[in-house]
């Protein structure tokens, strides 16, 4: 059939699928009950035609397919269709017109890098399109204009750097962005704003290193990450527009002070990573406006040295706390927590704390401690700890413990530290206070 008009070998097969059994290939596996057929990892170079022209979901993952030209036109009832892992480096235009009830489409890890206007033309139904992993320097503004039900979008490991403001418009219904692992120096602030239906943003790993006043103007969004970038500069007015938002995640990043008043606009906040930052100190009143918050981890900061008091006040409704891994936090404020009366889970581990204050922790609602790591001295100031720890009717679960100093106390576990140094009370087999949650 070579030389013939694309129309007569598309009426021919099409004739041949109508008379034929369907067929599959040794290498496959097929289910006419679904009907589904997977062909994955198998060394093919092309699309099988011969399937079942009824196929629901096909996959053709890890295989070596350069082409989608002519080839599925057979299965206009296909919902799901995986060609992952292939070398397509073009997927033409109007190649995929027939999959007007296609609505997961994954083209990861291809050399996808330049796609053309009426590539997805006729996913009308479409509503999750991987294209992560293709190395696309660019994305055309009406690349994206076909797919009005689009409700996720992958985009990650590509060489984006910029996006016009008309790139996303027309996905009135996309929730999910994924733009990690990109070249972005800037936030696509442009490109964003028709994305009014937006929830999660993903920015990780690129190159930002500011976010300047008004940076996100997704009103509808509740999750943005922006960890492993540059950022050392956050306008206090970044985040005006992005009230709803109820999880940020900055962690790893170059900032040296806590964006205080920027965080301020995120009453609604219940998620915040700050870790791998430059932060020298938690000031007072550092997340004074977050009454919302339920979990906040500050870890891994090299330069983290001092915790003000009243840092965490205003934190009324956190959960879980963990400052861990800052090799320069040698003391805990005694009224550091008092002010968390929902705090459930708090982990401390591997800082420099030598001793941990009894009268430091919020009994009343803690089920959860980890001080593991630190450097501690068992001395009388942490009897009440070992105490704890050698308890059986404790409901707090505590990883055991081992003594840093004095010399001939190093590596025992506190749990068997039960002698009384002179100078300790004679009682003290048990802390000094009864909490109902512990005992």
């Amino acid at each position: 059939m070579a030389g013939w008009p694309a129309k007569w070998v598309c009426l021919v097969w099409a004739c041949l699928v109508s008379v034929t059994r369907a067929f599959c290939p040794t290498v496959c596996n097929c289910d006419d009950t679904v009907p589904s057929a997977r062909c994955v990892g198998v060394g093919i170079n092309v699309v099988p035609i011969l399937f079942n022209p009824g196929l629901r979901r096909l996959n053709l993952a890890h295989n070596i397919i350069s082409s989608v030209a002519q080839a599925l036109v057979f299965f206009d009832r296909l919902e799901e269709l995986d060609l992952s892992h292939n070398v397509l480096t073009s997927l033409g235009v109007g190649n995929l017109e027939a999959q007007s009830q296609l609505q997961e489409l994954r083209l990861a890890h291809n050399n996808l890098t330049h796609m053309k206007p009426g590539a997805f033309r006729g996913l009308a139904s479409l509503t999750l399109l991987d294209l992560s992993h293709n190395g696309m320097p660019d994305l055309p503004a009406a690349v994206l204009a076909d797919m009005p039900l689009l409700t996720v979008l992958l985009l990650a490991h590509n060489k984006l750097h910029s996006l016009t403001q008309n790139t996303f418009r027309g996905l009135r219904s996309l929730h999910v962005l994924d733009l990690c692992d990109n070249y972005f120096r800037h936030v696509p602030s442009a490109a964003l704003e028709s994305l009014q239906a937006l929830k999660s943003l993903h920015l990780c790993r690129n190159r930002l290193t500011r976010l300047d006043v008004d940076t996100f103007n997704t009103e509808s969004l509740t999750s943005l990450s922006l960890d492993t970038n540059n950022i050392d500069y956050i306008a206090d007015t970044a985040f005006h527009r992005v009230q709803r938002l109820q999880k940020l995640n900055l962690s790893d990043n170059l900032l040296r002070n806590i964006p205080v008043t920027a965080l301020a606009s995120l009453a609604m906040l219940d998620s915040l990573i700050l870790s791998k930052n430059n932060f020298t100190a938690l000031a007072e009143g550092a997340f004074r406006s977050l009454g919302r918050l339920v979990t906040l981890e500050v870890s891994r900061c090299p330069r983290l040295a001092a915790l003000h008091p009243a840092a965490l006040d205003g934190c009324v409704s956190l959960q879980s706390l963990t400052v861990s891994h800052n090799p320069y936090i040698q003391h805990l404020p005694v009224r550091l927590l008092n002010a968390l009366p929902r705090l459930h889970t708090l982990d401390l581990r591997a800082n420099s704390l030598r001793s941990v204050s009894e009268a430091s922790m919020p009994w009343g609602s803690l089920a959860r401690l980890d001080l593991r790591d630190n450097p501690l001295v068992c001395n009388c100031s942490i009897r009440w700890l070992a105490a704890l720890l050698r308890a059986s009717n404790t409901s707090l679960a505590a990883p055991d413990l081992q003594c840093a100093a004095p010399e001939k106390l190093k590596g025992l576990y506190l749990s068997r530290y039960c002698s009384r140094p002179a100078g300790c009370a004679a009682g003290l087999a048990l802390p000094s206070t009864v909490h109902p949650h512990r005992v």
